[in-house]
């Protein structure tokens, strides 16, 4: 189990550190006017909180104390800029860390730590494709609500007036990102 709650701190780490440069992302495409953009940043920062809290549930349900945050510094860019950096992270998180994390975990026989990993992983593939569409889409962005699941952090753009997506988990909800 070593192992695993080794990559759960180092993953909760992680997730705070995407939580905070995301929010930050979100106040510059703000301030010069991307507001589609600032508002895809806003649903991946609550993401990237919501698999900080899911990995934390699982460092204490396997024994494991959460150890301090420490946070990195931001370097905070153009918007357009903002928005090529994570993609890398993003790639790296969906076809390197989570699968690795994942597969320690099933070894271990970790149920906890195996649904907090893949709920995370499964929503940064999506993140990784929001990014890419939008710096695409740069300056021409197409109006879209986002929706992120409270339970899986899962993040899905949806046309304005259509309806939300249809929660799966126990529990779930859609919220809406404003």
């Amino acid at each position: 189990m070593t192992h695993t709650l080794q990559n759960l701190e180092k993953a909760y780490q992680a997730e705070a550190n995407a939580t905070r440069r995301y929010e930050q992302f979100a106040a510059k495409a703000t301030e010069e006017k991307q507001l589609q953009i600032a508002k895809l940043f806003r649903a991946i920062s609550r993401s990237e909180a919501i698999h900080m809290k899911n990995h934390k549930a699982a460092i204490m349900k396997l024994g494991g104390k959460p150890g301090a945050l420490v946070y990195e510094q931001v370097q905070v860019k153009t918007t357009r800029e903002n928005l090529k950096e994570p993609i890398e992270g993003e790639k790296q998180e969906t076809e390197a860390s989570y699968p690795q994390f994942v597969k320690t975990a099933r070894q271990e026989k970790a149920p906890a730590a195996v649904t907090t990993f893949t709920y995370a992983l499964n929503a940064e593939a999506q993140h990784e494709k929001l990014l890419e569409e939008a710096l695409d889409h740069f300056g021409k962005n197409k109006k879209m609500d986002y929706y992120v699941s409270n339970v899986t952090g899962s993040t899905i753009a949806v046309i304005p007036g259509n309806a939300a997506p249809r929660p799966v988990q126990k529990g779930e909800k859609f919220i809406k990102v404003l």
